[in-house]
């Protein structure tokens, strides 16, 4: 191959993976966009703001819209309910905006939520039924202050934890989880961005073999040419 026509091959590759990783993020992994399929869990409960309201979708589900114009509309936050911790909680509290809806996904099962103590004016009811593993349920907060729950079969255990409601969440410490790029308004599929990475290493690392092998000779460029 000439070498005029490699660099055209290589070029087309990189570019070709740029576009990839770009037009995945952009997308935010929408199904239509790139093609992925969206399963639904089959267990989820969803409260929100000041009332709820039921739907019969996939599972036992409930669901309602909850939020809006607060500075943490549209945002989500995890809670991992593992082992005797829910994790941020137990060890390092949850800070949150108001309007940011929290999600409390069973790592492990046989686990429940119970509120000892919330902000006046809120009506949290946390999640009493002991569930198994796999169930989430979510919950839109609203009203600023601090949230004390715990797990009823593990509360000696020290499966207590803490959060916070405040318009000033305080940093992350170390070691506490790393923000999801998404929840910051920067959605992506990672997996596509990590291909396009790898495919631009392997042809930089293709280039640089044959340029060191065949360097700037006359018959690289021109291996048919007479002198």
């Amino acid at each position: 191959m000439k070498r005029r026509d490699f660099l055209k091959v290589a070029s087309g590759a990189a570019g070709g993976a740029a576009a990839v990783g770009a037009a995945s993020a952009r997308s935010g992994g929408d199904p239509a966009a790139t093609g992925a399929t969206l399963l639904q869990e089959n267990n989820t409960t969803t409260t929100a703001g000041n009332g709820t309201a039921t739907g019969n979708q996939s599972g036992n589900q409930t669901g309602a819209g909850g939020g809006g114009g607060l500075p943490g509309a549209g945002t989500t936050k995890t809670v991992d309910l593992v082992d005797y911790a829910f994790n941020p909680g137990t060890d390092n509290p949850l800070e949150i905006k108001p309007g940011t809806t929290v999600k409390f996904v069973w790592k492990t099962g046989g686990h429940n939520i119970v509120v000892t103590k919330q902000p006046d004016g809120a009506d949290w009811q946390g999640h009493e039924p002991i569930e198994d593993q796999g169930f989430t349920y979510t919950h839109t907060f609203t009203v600023k202050g601090e949230y004390d729950f715990h797990c009823q079969p593990h509360k000696s255990l020290g499966m207590v934890a803490t959060m916070k409601v405040t318009d000033n969440p305080s940093t992350p410490a170390a070691g506490q989880a790393t923000i999801d790029p998404e929840e910051m308004g920067v959605p992506f599929q990672a997996h596509y961005v990590g291909i396009a990475a790898i495919t631009g290493l392997i042809v930089s690392l293709v280039f640089t073999f044959y340029t060191l092998k065949y360097g700037e000779s006359p018959n690289a460029s021109s291996p048919n040419r007479k002198r």
